[in-house]
């Protein structure tokens, strides 16, 4: 199976849906995996599984992951309705407090996702806490000089992080802050989204992954539009401020999504476009989805968008990257792995490799989707 992770585009089929009992079953699935991750790390954060292997690297803290952790908690609550499922979710939230002091600005992923939701969803006193606190440190790293908060010297960022910007975390940082009762978060909030969209979008809805500050102005460290995963981020972060603010966020974001279908026509894309012999990254599909949703919620006539979001989750579901899904009714056999094992995520596991893995924020971000073509949730709820 593992020879499967090399990007194929003759075996994808870019036309199929699924129905509702196919979409509940796969559902299901990831639900139903949780039970096996949360045996394997106790008081850890799981931070990646490579391949189908259902043997976790932990971490201790959670890295940039682990508010993913919890998400996957307080959505299994909100479909389940489990007393005990949004107890897990609330002490894996309070084990994500020491992330306050980190100088990145992966604080808002962590807290976003991890904390807000429980707020959000179930009224939780302690993660609408934590929220706050969290919302007051990235407010803090605003630099007012680069009209944005930097990527940060932490988890990853380098020595040089106060002089970079990232795509990757604009989605989570304008939803969080967005959630203060202080007008300056939300004008911290727009001036980030506008920086980012001004110095990291090429003009076609392509976007660069990120920039690097100096002598007064921004230069892209990456060309644009080629990194799946970094244009399905900056896809999201574009849904959400178009959803808050509408102009010209809503055009960025169809520009955006345009450029993603002609650029990746098919489902399952490379991790990299420049590099179509190498892994692919299907996970980025599930991003791009979660935009294209909320796109067709915001579009006058979005059906468009929600079919071809639909059918990037379909040939996900369907491909040999989720296991245990039936669609034809076939029985599993003892040899195959376990069931709901999303291993899609390309993801650096070490600094000169990068593997097909199964991760928390993977299977979270395909539950969200699901949820949303079950109509069980919006899509700007993520």
């Amino acid at each position: 199976m593992l020879e499967k992770t090399r990007y194929n585009i003759e075996e994808q089929s870019p036309g199929i849906l699924l129905n509702h009992a196919e979409m509940k079953q796969a559902l299901e699935l990831l639900v139903q995996r949780m039970e096996t991750i949360h045996s394997s790390c106790t008081n850890s954060f799981p931070l990646y599984s490579q391949g189908v292997a259902d043997q976790w690297i932990l971490s201790s803290g959670g890295s940039w992951v682990g508010g993913y952790w919890g998400a996957c908690w307080w959505l299994r609550s909100r479909i389940t309705g489990s007393l005990s499922d949004r107890h897990k979710a609330a002490a894996i939230c309070q084990r994500l407090s020491p992330k306050i002091t980190i100088d990145s600005i992966n604080r808002t992923p962590i807290f976003w996702y991890g904390a807000t939701l429980g707020d959000l969803w179930f009224g939780d006193a302690k993660a609408r806490s934590l929220t706050s606190a969290s919302i007051s440190a990235i407010a803090a790293s605003y630099d007012p000089e680069m009209h944005c908060v930097p990527l940060g010297r932490d988890t990853g960022g380098g020595r040089e992080g106060n002089q970079l910007i990232s795509v990757d975390s604009l989605a989570p940082l304008i939803q969080l802050l967005s959630r203060s009762e202080d007008s300056a978060h939300h004008q911290i909030a727009r001036t980030h989204a506008s920086t980012v969209s001004v110095v990291c979008g090429a003009g076609n809805g392509a976007f660069h992954p990120g920039a690097r500050f100096a002598d007064g102005h921004f230069q892209p460290t990456e060309q644009a539009g080629t990194w799946s995963r970094g244009q399905a981020w900056a896809m999201l972060g574009l849904s959400r401020a178009a959803v808050l603010w509408g102009e010209p966020y809503l055009t960025c974001t169809l520009r955006a999504c345009e450029y993603w279908k002609r650029s990746r026509p098919t489902p399952l894309p490379p991790n990299r476009l420049d590099d179509s012999s190498g892994l692919a990254d299907p996970s980025a599909s599930i991003i791009a989805s979660l935009a294209m949703l909320t796109l067709a919620e915001l579009l006058a006539d979005g059906t468009q968008w929600r079919t071809s979001a639909h059918q990037e989750i379909a040939a996900i579901v369907l491909s040999d990257y989720f296991t245990g899904f039936h669609q034809t009714g076939n029985r599993a056999k003892s040899e195959d792995p376990p069931s709901g094992i999303f291993w899609g995520c390309c993801y650096k596991t070490s600094d000169n490799k990068e593997e097909m893995v199964e991760s928390a924020w993977g299977s979270f971000f395909l539950m969200a989707a699901l949820c949303v073509l079950l109509d069980m949730l919006k899509p700007d709820e993520f």
